[in-house]
């Protein structure tokens, strides 16, 4: 083997550790053939990335910005139970509206951010309306908790979400109210 003028061990080393480097950097899940066969090799992907074509009850905007939630979680290195949580906070938040305000709590847009006191202090109403703003500040504050991240199911995801991410007073109602919103969600979710 000849590689960059380097020949036998000395080259075979540097493939080696290019390999690791690729396997150390590279985010991985196992790949998983038709025979049931798995490979060792890593597998570039975006998550498990949810798409949404429908959403009973929503129109062709709404699905938009679901899927703008559920494309920015993935992007961030969520799995599809925390995409389905996430889009449906948003739901029971704000019905998907990035411009849902709430003026007697100070809260704006798709997770009602809360401009008082909450992750909303310190940016304008307008940052908070914007979806890419909104979606930016709420992914900031789930990559704080590894309750979220560790989550392995659509209700751990919703239940972690709820209590630590957006933390409403009465997070018991809001995590059972989500979690039926959630069931609905899982069942557009492609």
């Amino acid at each position: 083997m000849k590689m960059n003028g380097f020949s036998g061990a000395r080259a075979s080393g540097l493939v080696l550790a290019a390999f690791c480097a690729i396997l150390t950097a590279t985010p991985t899940i196992p790949a998983v053939a038709k025979d049931g066969a798995t490979s060792i090799f890593p597998v570039m992907f975006k998550p498990n990335r949810v798409h949404f074509e429908t959403l009973k009850g929503y129109n062709k905007s709404q699905i938009a910005v679901a899927n703008k939630i559920a494309g920015g979680f993935a992007q961030a290195g969520y799995g599809r139970q925390h995409q389905i949580a996430a889009v449906s906070v948003a739901i029971r938040e704000s019905t998907l509206n990035p411009k849902a305000v709430n003026r007697g709590c100070g809260c704006y847009g798709l997770f009602q951010l809360n401009q008082r006191g909450g992750l909303g202090r310190g940016h304008s109403a307008g940052t908070l309306t914007t979806a890419d703003s909104n979606i930016a500040l709420i992914i900031g504050e789930a990559n704080r908790f590894p309750q979220f991240r560790k989550a392995q199911t659509v209700d751990q995801a919703v239940n972690a979400f709820v209590r630590y991410v957006t933390r409403p007073a009465n997070k018991s109602s809001v995590v059972g109210r989500t979690v039926r919103t959630a069931r609905m969600v899982e069942a557009h979710a492609r």
